[in-house]
């Protein structure tokens, strides 16, 4: 006989069962449903997926440690090639760039006291006598100057004017080195030697005019230097030169010059840009141009005495390896020399400075240098190298300038060069100075390069620098303070991780 019961079927009696205080709280037994629904879509999710997850998982891991890797073997890099370097780079960094440094005032103290310290004047010497004094007062191991021959050239007074087809007086600057002149003559102008040497019959008697473009300075400044000699070997009676700048207000620049041995000597001076295109279009219409050359420059015939003026900090473990760090103090007659280059000498001397102040002993000596007579002959960075060389573990000047830093230009093997750009990446990159590249070092340490020592030249941005390089508008207004907080800060903490390197460079 069939029960009159219906048999339960096989199902999970306890899922369906309600407790007390869910059947009081139905809102909380909805939301525990929808955690265990997502749950269990997400567990099928997962099982379905699983292959792709794998593989997003392993790619994560991957790009983390694409970025993660290189850190961690770029710190242990920089910890084997210079001892403490990221430690002390950092706290060089931070003090210079957020609490400042005494760079711009210092400098605004040398210009403003000292301008126009052209080697010979009493101006350099006494600007020697001030950085010396200041150097004794901030506390170094070690102050001195040694004493260099320099040459003495003096400007007198001077004058340049268009007297046909119509009178015009220009801006004008003898160049450095050359001899006096009264000259009046018709003018003929140039682009290039190459077209001198093709007019060379046409030179005879008259004032020959360099019109060349600027490209670089490198390549242009040959007009400045060498065009008198070659306007004379053809004849010419005075050499004016295209002032070698992109930009001009008006604005002649001065600059040394050389004249060629069995060559007559004859008057040159730079004129702006301005009136060298001037005479320039008055040739093209077939004008006439004469101009009258009035210079009363000299070359004294007994050389000056200057000097070279240093401070270090003596090192802890090899006090007789050096690292140089340094500008030059000269600068033109007619300038601040704010650029050119006293912001490079008190950029390096406070580098020196702010390592002493802040209780950093380096493993080899650390030395600043002003060399003296960079602009007019170098016998400064030539009588250091002489007295030096031996000592001497590396090298770095700033003489382009002390704008926003970009990094240094670098005379060494190519392991070397490898060596500090990692330095540079790890280290400089709070300011942005990580380019390290193999390139021409600066006029006075380059004596040290040629003598087979590594050297280095602090880059910065040039934009600018040769719209006042050599001129009157040298000055404090060019100057930016954050920006020497920056040079500051990457060449103390260069010199300070090349003083620490661990072991010889190669």
């Amino acid at each position: 006989m069939a029960s009159q019961y219906t048999k339960l079927q096989s199902i999970d009696v306890e899922d369906n069962l309600l407790l007390p205080y869910q059947v009081s709280n139905p809102t909380q037994k909805k939301s525990q449903n929808k955690i265990i629904s997502y749950f269990y879509r997400v567990k099928g999710y997962i099982i379905k997926k699983w292959k792709i997850l794998l593989l997003l998982m392993f790619v994560l891991l991957l790009i983390a440690g694409v970025i993660l890797i290189p850190v961690l073997v770029l710190r242990y890099k920089t910890s084997t090639l210079s001892d403490q370097c990221d430690q002390y780079g950092k706290e060089i960094i931070n003090n210079a760039v957020q609490k400042g440094t005494e760079a711009y005032s210092r400098l605004s103290t040398l210009v403003t006291l000292f301008p126009g310290r052209l080697s010979g004047s009493e101006q350099l010497e006494n600007a020697i006598d001030w950085i010396q004094d200041m150097m004794v007062e901030d506390g170094f191991d070690l102050v001195k100057t040694d004493d260099v021959e320099v040459t003495h050239w003096v400007r007198g007074d001077e004058s340049a004017t268009i007297l046909e087809p119509y009178h015009r007086k220009m801006n004008m600057l003898g160049l450095g080195g050359s001899i006096a002149g009264n000259v009046t003559a018709e003018v003929i102008v140039v682009s290039s030697f190459d077209e001198l040497d093709t007019l060379q019959d046409q030179v005879k008697g008259k004032i020959v005019l360099f019109n060349a473009i600027f490209t670089n300075y490198s390549s242009t400044v040959q007009y400045r230097s060498g065009g008198a000699s070659a306007a004379a070997k053809y004849g010419g009676v005075a050499a004016l030169v295209r002032s070698i700048t992109p930009y001009s207000l008006g604005t002649p620049h001065t600059g040394v010059m050389f004249y060629q041995d069995g060559i007559g000597k004859i008057p040159t001076a730079a004129i702006t840009l301005e009136d060298a295109d001037l005479i320039q279009n008055l040739a093209i219409l077939n004008q006439t141009v004469i101009v009258n050359l009035y210079m009363e420059a000299q070359t004294m015939p007994t050389n000056a005495i200057s000097r070279n003026v240093m401070a270090q900090i003596n090192g802890s473990t090899y006090p007789d390896e050096v690292v140089v760090i340094g500008g030059h103090t000269d600068s033109w007659d007619v300038a601040q020399g704010a650029m050119d280059d006293g912001g490079g000498i008190i950029v390096a001397w406070e580098a020196l400075r702010l390592i002493k102040s802040l209780g950093i002993i380096p493993k080899r000596t650390i030395r600043v240098v002003g060399w003296t007579n960079e602009e007019n002959g170098a016998a400064g960075g030539a009588a250091y190298a002489q007295l030096y060389t031996n000592e001497t573990f590396f090298s770095i000047e700033s003489d382009i300038g002390v704008t926003q830093p970009l990094g240094f230009n670098v005379m060494a093997s190519d392991q070397t060069i490898t060596d500090l750009k990692l330095i540079a990446d790890k280290v400089l990159s709070p300011i942005k100075a990580t380019s390290i590249v193999e390139g021409e070092v600066g006029t006075d340490n380059g004596f040290l390069v040629s003598n087979g020592k590594p050297g280095a030249q602090l880059i910065t941005d040039e934009s600018k620098y040769f719209w006042y390089h050599h001129t009157a508008g040298d000055a404090m207004d060019k100057m930016d303070s954050s920006q020497m907080n920056q040079c500051v800060a990457a060449m103390a903490t260069m010199a300070l991780c090349i003083s620490n390197w661990v072991g010889p460079l190669n």
